[in-house]
């Protein structure tokens, strides 16, 4: 019975999603300078201790909502060649709407000659109508790696990095059973687009770090103001490093906007992971 309930609340969400989005996006896209607050990512640092990593650097990005190339994808590009990621790690929300396709393969293509690239999706992706195995079959021939409830492991010379991907938690999606079990010099990595699959993690689910988007942490703020502006999925977490027990969310503000191309005193974000002894 519940488990019939959260997936006819799934499908509600994304027939509204889908529909209800759709005329602001198409509006926007056809209006190319209306844009605020967009075009100038704060670059956050995150060290992590693993020795078997040591040395090794990522780059995380979330929520593109691409659906044109515009000059600040190009300066995204540049900005993270800067950074000389190891790999680079997608978290979900790559577009809004079909039309968007073209132009994220063209960005993730670029970022696939910096480093290889690991993508999830989010609840936008699934609104787009486009279906999961063009999403596959699209990512496979430009090598980027779509992971949805499955793992892959990097092998080190004293360890290896385990990186899950699960499909978006917000829409009741993601199944913790790919995340492997612990290991000597093993680092858990957990790409997952919505906060709330902190909550999904259990003690027995044995993860180093999980990276997340989805809040755009509120992507219009007033000052003195609370966040009030937060989509479902959140449980109130909207950016930064958050714990439950021994797991620990860092959720990224995203690069992107939802309904309207503007930021307020919320820039765009790329976190870089650094690993160290």
């Amino acid at each position: 019975m519940i488990s019939s309930l959260m997936r006819w609340q799934e499908l509600t969400r994304v027939w509204i999603g889908h529909w209800l989005s759709r005329p602001f996006h198409h509006l926007f896209n056809v209006m190319p300078g209306v844009e605020i607050g967009l075009s100038a990512p704060a670059i956050t640092r995150l060290s992590l201790i693993h020795a078997p990593l040591a040395g090794r650097r990522a780059v995380h990005l979330s929520d593109l909502h691409l659906d044109r190339y515009r000059p600040r994808h190009r300066a995204l590009v540049r900005t993270v060649a800067d950074l000389r990621p190891d790999w680079i790690f997608i978290t979900g929300d790559l577009l809004n709407v079909r039309d968007g396709l073209p132009h994220v393969l063209r960005f993730l293509t670029e970022l696939r000659r910096l480093a290889p690239v690991f993508v999830t999706l989010g609840n936008h992706d699934h609104y787009s109508g486009i279906r999961v195995d063009e999403f596959t079959e699209q990512f496979d021939r430009r090598k980027v790696t779509l992971l949805l409830n499955q793992v892959t492991f990097l092998p080190m010379d004293t360890g290896e990095l385990a990186i899950v991907g699960l499909d978006d938690p917000s829409l009741h999606r993601a199944d913790l059973r790919c995340i492997p079990s612990p290991r000597a010099g093993r680092f858990t990595l957990v790409l997952a687009h919505a906060p709330n699959i902190l909550d999904q993690l259990a003690p027995e689910h044995h993860v180093d770090l999980t990276l997340c988007g989805h809040s755009h942490a509120g992507q219009w703020r007033i000052p003195s103001i609370p966040t009030f502006w937060l989509p479902p999925g959140c449980h109130g977490r909207t950016n930064g490093m958050y714990t439950k027990g021994t797991h620990r969310l860092y959720v990224n503000r995203g690069i992107g906007w939802s309904v309207i191309p503007m930021r307020l005193n919320c820039p765009p974000e790329i976190v870089l992971l650094e690993w160290a002894a």
